[in-house]
């Protein structure tokens, strides 16, 4: 029996309460979700918008992402009746939100500690959108990190149960999703079983049959689209092989650090959750504390991606959430003044992080108003109107662009069209007859435009 379940019992009902009542103080007046769309979000938009018109993922340019997150937003399409073209920002977050319910429900299956504790942990999260911006973020790693969390869980709920128990199938099919999510799961599953060999005594029985086949019919299921592309499978390895050379700095798409700072505070969250365990189990080398596992595998995974040049801080979701989710019930049961220190320490925490972890790559706050200037533009220029895109494009301008006819690259009517977007490579404004010619910054920090807009249609295009 686990020390977690030996201790005194449950914590005092004032410790809950002060957890719940610290993440009702957040979400009233600390949270607030992001606004434009990142350029990660826009490409999983792109994606779902184009399976929707009969686009096959494995054929599609940015099949690099999984097809989890554009296939559940399809599914809420139908369930909504809502075009690809009609959603807006807090519809498609709104998708990401229920994946960050479910992880919050992860924490109800734990065994070995009172509904009590349990129950606080999910509001908790829900209320604090598990304490990262990256809960409504439309992205694949909100779906990643809740299938790897309910895996972990699954696996925590079939301990002590016997080898044909349906909890191993059900924890290999999370993990299985997960997968299909993006290949980064593959690496987080060789760190879970790296600390499952370091924390448990390895037992080779029929259990890991039924978990393997769990994992395998699981990724197959949701990597081929519910099994109408076949070949989405070969494109997982595809996209296994490119990301090996993206994370190890071997590919132009690597991108660097540029900011340090989420990982320090990373580094400061584990280390809560290490000192409220206080420290790992050290009387025997396998583990007396339900918490050290989520603990340990989370900080595999830290360190990993420490390791690597290829550095963004959404990779992190999974460090803060698997132990908030997992290790929390836990360390809230024994000691109350656990209850009454833990909570408002990781909030400050992720308060003082927001602000780095959400600065990555992000939009513009000039889209905005150029989204506004484009449409009075084609209000004001009629049925003709159409978008020249030169040069490719940046994410998300796709996504802003989405009600009016986009050429990008070279095509004939380029040249004619009422507005055109030309990369902006130096300070030198271009000079084009019969063009008014502006700029627009669409990411902080780079991704410059020249924008011209037809001579005579000036004053229906506002903004600078």
């Amino acid at each position: 029996m686990t020390e977690a379940a030996n201790q005194s019992g449950t914590v005092s009902r004032l410790g809950l309460a002060l957890v719940v009542l610290v993440a009702l103080l957040w979400s009233a007046s600390t949270f607030m979700p992001p606004g434009l769309l990142h350029g990660d979000e826009a490409v999983q938009w792109s994606l779902a918008k184009e399976l929707s018109e009969g686009t096959r993922y494995s054929t599609h340019q940015d099949k690099f992402h999984g097809p989890t997150l554009a296939t559940a937003l399809l599914i809420t399409a139908k369930l909504t009746g809502t075009a690809p073209t009609d959603m807006d920002e807090h519809y498609l977050r709104s998708v990401v939100s229920i994946f960050l319910g479910l992880m919050a429900a992860a924490a109800l299956i734990l065994p070995g500690v009172g509904k009590g504790p349990r129950y606080a942990t999910a509001a908790f999260i829900v209320l604090t959108g598990g304490c990262t911006p990256f809960g409504y973020y439309f992205v694949q790693e909100m779906l990643l990190v809740c299938g790897f969390v309910w895996g972990v869980a699954l696996w925590m709920r079939a301990e002590g149960s016997p080898p044909a128990s349906r909890w191993w199938l059900l924890s290999g099919s999370a993990f299985g999703f997960a997968l299909a999510c993006k290949v980064t799961a593959a690496a987080y599953l060789f760190f879970f079983l790296l600390a499952l060999g370091l924390l448990r005594r390895f037992v080779p029985d029929r259990r890991w049959l039924r978990f393997g086949f769990g994992l395998v019919a699981s990724w197959a299921l949701f990597q081929s689209v519910g099994f109408t592309d076949l070949d989405g499978l070969l494109t997982w390895w595809v996209q296994l092989a490119r990301s090996l050379g993206v994370a190890s700095g071997q590919s132009e798409d690597t991108l660097y650090a540029v900011n340090m700072a989420p990982w320090g505070w990373a580094a400061a969250w584990l280390a809560v959750f290490a000192s409220g365990r206080s420290g790992f189990s050290l009387a025997r080398w396998r583990s007396r504390h339900e918490a050290d596992l989520p603990c340990l595998a989370a900080g595999l995974i830290f360190i990993f991606h420490l390791a690597l040049p290829y550095k963004t801080p959404w990779l992190l979701l999974v460090v803060f959430s698997l132990p908030l989710t997992i290790a929390m019930p836990y360390l809230l049961v024994g000691r109350n003044v656990r209850a009454i220190v833990l909570a408002p320490v990781l909030a400050t925490i992720a308060i003082l992080a927001q602000g780095s972890l959400s600065s990555h790559t992000k939009t513009s706050s000039l889209v905005s108003g150029f989204h506004q200037n484009v449409a009075n533009l084609a209000k004001a220029y009629g049925d003709k109107f159409y978008v020249a895109v030169e040069g490719g494009h940046y994410w998300p301008l796709p996504y802003y662009l989405r009600k009016y006819p986009v050429g990008y690259g070279d095509f004939p009517q380029a040249a004619k069209a009422p507005l055109r977007l030309i990369p902006a490579t130096d300070a030198s404004e271009p000079v084009i007859p019969g063009y008014a010619v502006s700029s627009l910054v669409l990411r902080e920090g780079g991704d410059r435009y020249w924008v011209l807009v037809a001579k005579g249609y000036e004053s229906a295009f506002i903004g600078k």
